[in-house]
């Protein structure tokens, strides 16, 4: 059995600031912090950390409820559900380039079925993390929306690629900014179900992985799958309702037999 890991390194400077993802407003920051204890009359220190981290930042899941008012939240599923046979498929492609549908149903003519499991796309870009942040962020390879149509047509549990998004916006995200009205009062009607690649995939409740390391992966390699997010829930209704979680760090993982 190997075991492989498929998530990018958050990396931070000696003030702790973050050193990549160090841009396009993403907050990661780290600091030391200490403690005291006394154990049988005898006074012990010891070290932890305080992380400030937005979750979408490094690899990470997008749920449904990032962009969809009634959309699945994290605690709606179970740790079986993180837990898949995946499908690795390689397109190399350059910088702004698509992938098409046409592509995809030639890559994927020979395989029976992909319901409930994963599909991984690698582009190669993940070798970009930290040693080009801008390309990495202003010229990935994206895949058409026809091809995220036919994506959503096959009863995947989860779609992953070695890119920042499965969509390129027009500019970066704004400046971040607190919500304090919650996810009824912040998010809007999305009137196109299908105006970007996310919608379709997280309307046929498909969850999203991105930034991943694929490059130890190969072309139509089969593994088993494992991508545990962080576990964080609201202590009732109230607290829900106020503080939406949406998109969560996860570590990722191939397990190959």
């Amino acid at each position: 059995m190997q075991i492989v890991d498929l998530t990018q390194a958050y990396f931070y400077d000696f003030i702790g600031a973050a050193a990549f993802p160090n841009m396009y407003n993403y907050e990661f920051r780290i600091k030391s912090i200490g403690h005291s204890i006394t154990i049988g009359k005898q006074t012990f220190q010891y070290l932890s950390s305080i992380i400030n981290l937005e979750t979408h930042a490094g690899t990470h899941i997008d749920f449904p409820s990032s962009l969809l008012l009634a959309g699945k939240e994290p605690q709606d599923y179970d740790i079986s559900d993180f837990i898949c046979e995946a499908l690795t498929v390689e397109f190399k492609k350059g910088e702004n380039e698509y992938i098409t549908g046409e592509e995809m149903i030639e890559k994927l003519k020979e395989v029976p079925s992909l319901k409930d499991k994963a599909l991984l796309i690698k582009t190669g870009f993940g070798k970009f993390w930290k040693t080009d942040p801008e390309k990495y962020y202003n010229s990935f390879p994206q895949i058409g929306k026809e091809c995220a149509e036919i994506i959503a047509n096959f009863g995947l549990g989860a779609l992953g690629i070695d890119c920042p998004s499965l969509d390129m916006p027009d500019y970066p995200p704004s400046f971040p900014y607190v919500v304090d009205e919650g996810a009824e009062g912040f998010l809007q009607p999305i009137k196109d179900p299908k105006a970007t690649n996310h919608l379709i995939l997280l309307n046929a409740n498909c969850i999203i992985i991105q930034n991943l390391n694929l490059e130890k992966i190969r072309d139509m390699e089969s593994f088993t799958l494992c991508f545990p997010p962080l576990r964080v829930e609201a202590v009732d209704k109230m607290a829900a309702k106020a503080i939406s979680i949406t998109a969560l760090p996860c570590r990722a993982f191939a397990i190959k037999t």
